[in-house]
């Protein structure tokens, strides 16, 4: 059974806050596709934005926010492929934050690790504190066992946003069992509960730890009984309660 990471990781409020678009004349420039694709987009109208996000590349091919725009509607229509590569188009503008992190993200997304170590630190770079690449670069760093992983999600604690954040705490949690150092992540999770207790993920994480790792059946079986309570509606998350369902018959 694998940990659940709940982080929400944004990828178009970003965008939206890049763009500096006005209204145009009957003909539409690039600038006003973008402004189109924007709001189809807001209101969940993906195909629809995926169009103008294309007449927006299509009025300026070099445009590096029309083809982040165009990365981001490719990647919500199903066309990951695609949305890579133009990503990486974008991304050969070093300058552009959301450029960089779009490309370190989507590479994350495909397990491209060492791919998306290079774009998610230029993005750090060019905002030293922002959270969401903070979270993808440690997440990255994971995966190929670098030392620093652990370092770039302490940085998140301390920023003011974070300070209190059960996410953070799971994430570190996480990172700490991984590294082969479960019994130091029973403060974290626990941590993480105290901040949050009925959020389900964290329950879970928590019955994982004390099941699989450090072996407290008593322990494992509260939290797996507080994830299916907390778990019993929701429907993103089935597949995960009839595998504690099948895990407590188990261990009972």
């Amino acid at each position: 059974m694998k940990f659940t990471k709940p982080l929400h990781i944004f990828c178009f409020a970003a965008v939206c806050a890049a763009f500096l678009l006005t209204a145009c004349g009957p003909e539409p420039t690039a600038d006003e596709w973008m402004r189109r694709s924007l709001a189809s987009a807001k209101e969940a109208k993906w195909s629809r934005a995926l169009s103008q996000a294309e007449n927006a590349v299509e009025k300026a091919p070099g445009d590096t926010l029309a083809n982040v725009l165009y990365a981001i509607a490719l990647e919500n229509n199903d066309r990951r492929d695609e949305a890579l590569n133009v990503a990486v188009r974008a991304g050969g503008d070093s300058s552009c934050f959301i450029a960089q992190y779009t490309l370190g993200r989507l590479y994350v997304r495909e397990q491209k690790y060492d791919s998306s170590i290079k774009p998610l630190t230029r993005a750090l770079e060019l905002r030293p504190d922002d959270a969401n690449t903070l979270i993808l670069l440690a997440r990255a760093k994971l995966h190929l066992n670098t030392e620093d992983a652990l370092n770039l999600t302490k940085r998140l604690l301390a920023l003011p946003q974070f300070k209190d954040s059960p996410v953070v705490y799971n994430e570190l949690g996480v990172i700490q069992v991984l590294k082969g150092e479960p019994k130091k992540s029973t403060a974290l999770f626990l941590k993480a509960l105290s901040l949050d207790a009925d959020n389900p993920h964290l329950n879970l994480n928590a019955a994982i730890l004390y099941d699989y790792f450090l072996g407290n059946q008593m322990m494992a079986n509260k939290y797996y009984n507080s994830f299916l309570r907390l778990s019993a509606n929701r429907r993103e998350l089935l597949d995960e309660y009839k595998e504690v369902q099948t895990r407590l018959e188990i261990i009972r």
